[in-house]
């Protein structure tokens, strides 16, 4: 590993870093430090991702494999779970 770059503490990921950070052994990189997101905007339009499983089309699923929420998605994001979104199928 050349001087100036770091590993990630926790997955091992080797990145340059700035002169100040040289040699520290307890930075994280932007995967490791990324969290999920509860509210995602787009412009006017605010989505609540389903932070839980998919199946293949990427529809939200509950524990025992059935859709959660099931319905068309006025916004086109099939993982959003805000109710205001989905429209029950008929």
């Amino acid at each position: 590993m050349e001087e100036n770059q770091v590993a990630c503490r926790r997955c091992g990921f080797v990145w340059a870093v700035a002169a100040d950070k040289r040699g520290r052994k307890d930075l994280l990189c932007i995967s490791c430090r990324a969290k999920p997101q509860k509210t995602i905007q787009y412009g006017n339009l605010r989505c609540t991702p389903h932070l839980g499983d998919l199946d293949a089309k990427l529809r939200p699923i509950d524990e025992t494999g059935k859709l959660y929420l099931p319905g068309v998605r006025t916004c086109n994001h099939s993982d959003c779970v805000n109710p205001k979104h989905v429209v029950p199928n008929n």
